[in-house]
């Protein structure tokens, strides 16, 4: 088949770069480079789908050309330029920089830009404002402080005079926690801009904050849970395009109750053994753009979150309109994931044209009892994803064991209980244009509920082989789940199930093995 014609998107516009998409069908990159051309000069070769036209002018028109098509489009308007080495700065790699990069941010006019020059900056907790671009120049490190008891604190929840509750600031796996600020900090701020051709490394390691996965820092009411390296709370319209993001003391980016959000042509990277460094998780966020970031690190990739019944039974603000492409997973546990903590509602996500190498699992669906009724994973769809020594291709758990109460036997037990106010529910789920080579334990192991089955699963063209010399692996977490090889479609307590086009290829045992599928 011929390659689509390409479309050329514009993704992000900022002060002195222009980010597109192109949509040919092909995933995460094309198998011959492209020419890009800029006012009728060659300006890039790449055979990247999402790439970045960096170098320009602010508030300048420039006429974008691919083969055919074309696109103009204008960088935005920047009214000053703020370098924090005239703020104090020494950007030598052993000062402490974080009161100069501070005053300059805090210094920044509305539409104004505060730029790092290349150089080594050292820095604790930063707090961006509104209507200000940070950028992070080539050659620039934006260093986290290695000290772990002299990062401020964020209350989980904040109170109005009265005692009411009224936001949340803390969050730790659902629940509004006390954390340490994060490096980066956008609170309750819009039209933010973080972007370049530069780098932030928090600088954990196990003889820092992944020393205590289990346990808050500090004692009392001094203890707090592990940073994220970029925290985006109560904000909207916020943009973080060209950086590498490395060695976050937790969740490397971690957006709540925002909108209006895109991630794009990042790199992402930790240890595979660093713990709780997932890549992106949005929470009880909407309308989210996620395109053409590279991820490898020592958790999840991208999950998708929406706090735990606690949080639900406050307010309920459930994840919508998720939109993912042209992402290459190259390690984690899971490449895209949704839950476990979901207890608002994870709605209408599109994920396409990405790639998965050695991830433990591919697409990944994750709950359990307890997470609450509106606990609905609904409008999934995922099409054209390519995988490579993946795991688990497909996976639904409704028997998640997480939390201290996850091995419990009303989380765990297989037989039916009473549907009530705890009972998650997941349905509406498509897959279409999947190829796996080289899958290790389970094509797809999909588990719903007895009393909730999963309610509507669609698969159309779905394609795996296996891995002559896989090894038994768990398809995903729970007391029930067995160690498996080479397994095919395993489906258990579903409904309303549609599977067609399917090529299943060394597998052994059943090619496809139903339990409770009415």
């Amino acid at each position: 088949m011929e390659p689509d014609t390409p479309r050329l998107n514009l993704i992000a516009d900022l002060p002195t770069a222009l980010t597109f998409e192109i949509s040919d069908g092909s995933v995460y990159r094309a198998d011959t480079a492209r020419e890009v051309y800029v006012n009728g000069e060659l300006a890039l070769t790449t055979d990247l789908n999402v790439f970045t036209l960096g170098g320009l002018k602010p508030d300048t028109l420039y006429k974008i050309s691919l083969g055919h098509e074309d696109i103009v489009a204008r960088t935005l308007t920047c009214k000053a330029v703020l370098d924090p080495r005239a703020f104090g700065a020494k950007g030598d790699g052993v000062s402490d920089d974080t009161h100069a990069l501070q005053a300059a941010i805090s210094a920044c006019p509305c539409d104004g830009r505060v730029r790092l020059s290349a150089g080594d900056y050292v820095s604790g907790p930063l707090f961006i404002k509104s209507d200000i671009a940070f950028e992070i120049a080539k050659g620039a490190h934006l260093l986290g402080r290695r000290e772990t008891d002299n990062w401020p604190i964020l209350p989980g929840t904040l109170y109005d005079d009265d005692g009411h509750e009224k936001t949340w600031l803390g969050s730790w796996e659902g629940e509004a926690l006390a954390c340490h600020a994060a490096l980066i900090n956008i609170i309750a701020a819009r039209n933010v801009m973080i972007y370049g051709e530069g780098e932030i490394d928090g600088r954990a390691g196990f003889d820092t904050w992944w020393s205590r996965t289990k346990t808050p820092f500090g004692e009392g009411d001094h203890a707090a849970w592990r940073p994220r390296l970029i925290s985006i709370i109560d904000s909207e319209k916020i943009t973080l395009e060209g950086l590498t993001f490395a060695n976050s003391p937790s969740w490397t980016i971690h957006p709540l109750n925002s909108r209006w959000l895109t991630f794009t042509n990042l790199q992402i990277k930790a240890p595979s053994d660093s713990p709780n460094t997932d890549g992106l998780n949005p929470e009880s966020c909407t309308d989210v753009k996620i395109s053409g970031i590279h991820f490898t690190v020592g958790d999840d990739c991208i999950a998708l979150k929406s706090g735990k019944i606690s949080m639900a039974r406050k307010a309920l603000r459930p994840t919508r309109r998720v939109s993912i492409s042209n992402c290459w997973m190259q390690n984690g546990h899971g490449a895209i994931v949704i839950g476990s903590e979901m207890a608002c509602g994870v709605y209408d996500v599109k994920v396409q044209n990405c790639l998965f190498t050695g991830t433990d699992r591919g697409l990944r669906i994750k709950t359990r009892r307890g997470r609450g009724k509106d606990a609905v994973a609904s409008n999934i769809r995922f099409d054209n994803i390519r995988m490579k020594n993946v795991g688990t291709a497909f996976v639904i758990n409704s028997f998640y064991w997480c939390d201290p109460d996850g091995k419990t036997d009303y989380v765990g037990n297989r037989n039916p209980f009473p549907i009530d106010d705890r009972t998650p529910s997941i349905g509406d789920i498509t897959l279409t244009r999947i190829y796996c080579d080289q899958t290790r334990h389970a094509a797809a192991y999909l588990l719903g509920l007895p009393e909730q089955p999963i309610d509507g699963i669609h698969i159309d063209d779905f394609r795996v082989s296996f891995s002559e010399t896989a090894d038994a692996g768990f398809p995903d977490m729970a007391a029930s789940i067995p160690a498996v090889a080479r397994k095919g479609l395993y489906i258990c307590n579903a409904r309303n199930v549609s599977l067609n086009n399917l090529s299943l290829k060394g597998y052994l045992g059943q090619e496809i093995e139903l339990e409770n599928v009415l």
